[in-house]
């Protein structure tokens, strides 16, 4: 995936408000790499928590 879709920069934006901007950061590199929402979402809270 090379950039997301405005579904998902949407979605990402308003999870943002809730999380940190390591929490998001995380999450975006782990997208980038294929991951899902949930499954970066997952992976985020383990590893740098909220």
């Amino acid at each position: 995936m090379n950039e997301f879709t405005k579904r998902v920069k949407a979605t990402l934006k308003k999870h943002a408000k809730h999380h940190s901007k390591k929490h998001m950061a995380m999450m975006k590199k782990d997208m980038m790499n294929g991951d899902t929402f949930t499954q970066a979402h997952k992976k985020a809270i383990k590893k740098v928590g909220t």
